[in-house]
């Protein structure tokens, strides 16, 4: 096996491993656990990018054999799914029911169930759906000992308890591997549009943006255009019923000569922020995204996300802007050098006593992902 496939910054494994099931998969963490073997999990790998490369690196599990729909129900609006099924692969066996599972990611072909929540991938569609957690209903998960845990239900009515999915979600495969996820769904919108307006006053766009931000639209995406030409191009995609789209078209007109879009420049959008070898995501209040437009590439105006680029001092000084004011700014992406220099994560929001007592709870000797997150 080609194990380069799974190096992280140059650090590659010893070995690679691609269980079937639950079982298989509890049983390879409950070995390299008593092995005192270090593990990275790896789902379809868009993500796999952002962090540190692991301080120990033994064992790849990857996941892409756990894949598949367990159960669906169709008439409560839920499905169960093993972990390593990619979106893509999901909204082809709900598309006949016409539902979905309304997160967005940039490659839905690579982007996994359980690395998509691991990661608490973001994107446009938070705007209208939240966090990718608050469409998930319960789990199956192997702790680091190979202890297999249960959390929520499989349908709603069912989930009591502390939530521990919200727990596991942003943790990137550092406290559990998930192997199960059951999740909430959508019906499909009866019709959707996108529409764009280009402007070369990126300042001018920011407030329409905000103002379109007060109508009922499924996704707003400020994309800021290059030094070069100095403009930027509002993207608004449309959502519900073929009546409801017709009315927004005709709102959005009133606001400003908005013109229907080529294709679907969001989802455009989403894989240049995927496939960029620099960039760092904000995180910030809803609503000030544009706060930081002169920096910004991309700003999901109103989900509170944003992505730049720049060099590690515009960085610096940015991260500390944002910190400042109760927000965030990770190094997603970077070389090693870039990423030692500024630091991926920035200042932590959760305690370090707190943050080393979840990992010695759940993870008791330190064997999946060792180095990629702060303690």
């Amino acid at each position: 096996m080609d194990l380069s496939r799974y190096a992280i910054h140059g650090v590659m494994p010893t070995e690679a491993a691609r269980p079937t099931s639950t079982e298989a998969l509890a049983e390879t963490v409950r070995a390299a656990h008593d092995a005192r073997r270090a593990v990275v999990l790896w789902g379809g790998g868009p993500r796999m990018a952002i962090g540190e490369p692991p301080s120990r690196y033994d064992l790849a599990v990857d996941l892409a054999g756990l894949s598949g729909v367990v159960e669906h129900s169709a008439a409560d609006l839920v499905c169960t799914v093993r972990a390593g099924t990619t979106l893509a692969d999901l909204a082809d066996a709900l598309a006949p029911a016409r539902q979905r599972w309304p997160v967005e990611v940039g490659d839905p072909r690579r982007a996994t169930v359980g690395g998509t929540i691991a990661s608490a991938a973001p994107s446009a569609s938070r705007l209208r759906f939240q966090h990718p957690r608050d469409w998930v209903i319960g789990c199956t998960a192997v702790l680091g000992d190979g202890t297999t845990a249960r959390a929520g239900g499989r349908v709603v009515k069912n989930v009591t308890g502390y939530d521990l999915t919200r727990l596991y979600s942003g943790s990137y495969g550092t406290l559990v591997a998930l192997a199960e996820v059951s999740l909430k769904l959508v019906a499909l919108d009866e019709a959707t549009a996108t529409v764009s307006l280009r402007d070369a006053d990126a300042a001018r766009l920011r407030d329409i943006a905000l103002r379109v931000r007060a109508h009922p639209v499924e996704a707003i995406v400020l994309a800021v255009g290059a030094p070069a030409d100095g403009g930027a191009v509002l993207h608004v995609r449309l959502a519900g019923s073929i009546a409801a789209v017709s009315r927004l078209r005709s709102d959005l007109a009133r606001i400003a000569p908005f013109a229907d879009a080529d294709g679907d420049p969001i989802a455009e959008i989403a894989r240049g922020a995927e496939s960029s070898r620099h960039i760092a995501r904000l995180a910030v209040a809803p609503g000030h995204e544009a706060d930081h437009l002169r920096t910004a590439l991309i700003a999901y105006i109103g989900a509170g996300v944003a992505y730049t680029g720049g060099d590690v001092e515009s960085l610096r000084g940015l991260r500390a802007t944002v910190e400042a004011a109760g927000g965030a700014l990770v190094l997603e992406r970077a070389s090693l050098e870039e990423k030692r220099a500024l630091g991926v994560w920035g200042r932590s929001r959760v305690p370090g006593s707190v943050a080393r007592a979840l990992k010695s709870r759940f993870d008791p000797r330190d064997v999946l992902a060792p180095g990629r997150m702060p303690a």
